[in-house]
């Protein structure tokens, strides 16, 4: 009989920023390491009870990780996991020497701009090459990125994305469009329009403003905007995850 528990899978460490002395361009290069560096660890007893579930990539904020990210969404996690397979990656950057799980998809330089964005692009381009997912979930700066991706045509396979707490940063979005022009049958209003988001903001969330996130619907487009009542979090009462359900329902398995 097989196994009905959720299934998630959460990526190890792939790359190690050398030290905090590092230049951006340094730790770009350390981009190029194979996506054989890549590994799955499975919390399921058989993998096999996954394999007709919608796929769904998981993203992480800033100063998280993979494993920090789904152990902090555990109540919600193992809902969604019921209909879902959950997929989630390291972002490449580790901001910490001594702790491999203080992590970020792209840099915040002083002047308030951002680097290495096209490179997490890629990164994640690489490291889910040989895998198709339905739809992404992030949480922050993984948020943003996720949307980013959509409008980029990188994952064409994606049919919904679902946010928290994810600001604005303009550089994704021109990454974004960078790319959606250099893939075939692909613009970057076919991601605007043609893929549904779900964005969540925490009314006292003192991160990201309600107004960055705005921004963020705004570019990426097709989206619904929900205030919930919390901070800078990924929602896991059990009101707010049934309004992902509800999302992710109608995307995924009902079409």
């Amino acid at each position: 009989m097989l196994s009905k528990s959720p299934v998630v899978l959460i990526g190890t460490a792939f790359i190690n920023s050398s030290s905090h002395h590092s230049s951006p361009r340094l730790m770009a290069k350390s981009l190029s390491r194979p996506a054989s560096t890549t590994s799955f660890a499975s919390t399921s007893s058989n993998d096999n009870d996954s394999s007709c579930k919608p796929r769904i990539l998981c993203l992480h904020g800033k100063f998280q990780s993979a494993a920090v990210f789904s152990n902090k969404i555990a109540g919600a996690r193992r809902k969604i996991a019921r209909e879902y397979e959950l997929h989630f990656l390291d972002g490449p950057i580790i901001l910490e020497p001594e702790n491999e799980d203080a992590r970020a998809w792209w840099l915040r330089l002083e002047d308030g701009s951002h680097t290495m964005v096209q490179e997490a692009f890629e990164y994640v381009a690489e490291q889910t090459k040989n895998d198709k997912y339905d739809a992404i979930i992030g949480f922050s700066q993984g948020g943003t990125l996720a949307t980013a991706l959509a409008l980029s045509g990188v994952l064409p396979n994606v049919r919904a994305i679902l946010t928290a707490g994810a600001p604005h940063i303009p550089e994704a979005f021109e990454v974004a469009k960078k790319l959606a022009e250099s893939q075939p049958d692909w613009s970057i209003e076919t991601g605007r329009d043609s893929i549904p988001k779900f964005h969540l903001a925490g009314e006292t969330d003192a991160m990201v403003s309600l107004d960055w996130t705005r921004e963020l619907v705004e570019s990426g487009g097709n989206g619904e905007f929900i205030v919930h009542e919390q901070g800078h979090l990924f929602p896991t009462r059990s009101a707010r995850v049934k309004e992902m359900l509800d999302f992710l329902g109608g995307e995924l398995l009902d079409k």
